[in-house]
């Protein structure tokens, strides 16, 4: 009996352990085709990575000196229309993400891994954090914090 309980728990966590890779890949998959998307200016790909909801935020700081902060699917959505009127893309980005940390629990996960986008320009680095939710079987993106290093293009603070 002790022999068929251990076996039956250690066959579980196993099963555990793929279902939450499974959901590892899936969560890094969504993340990375929201960022590409944009940068191809493929409206639908950026667009299927996020949840439709008014309960989601996007903040990040901007190349000015300035942040933005966006709540809900319909004023996102608007914000970054003008980004996809043209589908002509003036520079191939690549992506680069790493060292994700995801905490799941239930149909909720966090995010926060570095990014490098590589284009013609240099390099861009940054910090990124998400938030996702499962939505009829499906990570989307409900919150982004994404933390751009602005120290390559002169906006960085000067110590004395």
């Amino acid at each position: 009996m002790k022999t068929l309980l251990l076996v039956t728990a250690l066959l579980l966590g196993s099963v555990v352990c793929v279902l939450a890779q499974a959901d590892d890949d899936a969560i890094k998959r969504v993340l990375r085709s929201e960022t590409e998307g944009f940068f191809k200016r493929d409206k639908a790909e950026w667009s299927n990575a996020w949840a439709h909801t008014p309960y989601i935020h996007f903040a990040a700081n901007l190349y000015g000196g300035d942040f933005m902060l966006v709540k809900g699917w319909d004023k996102l959505e608007k914000q970054f229309a003008s980004q996809f009127k043209s589908s002509k893309v003036s520079d191939k980005v690549a992506v680069q993400n790493s060292n994700y940390t995801i905490h799941q629990n239930g149909n909720m996960a966090f995010v926060a891994y570095d990014q490098t986008l590589v284009d013609s320009h240099g390099k861009t680095t940054s910090k990124e954090s998400r938030t996702v939710e499962k939505i009829n079987g499906q990570w989307k993106i409900i919150n982004v914090t994404a933390l751009t290093n602005l120290k390559s293009f002169g906006l960085a603070q000067n110590s004395k």
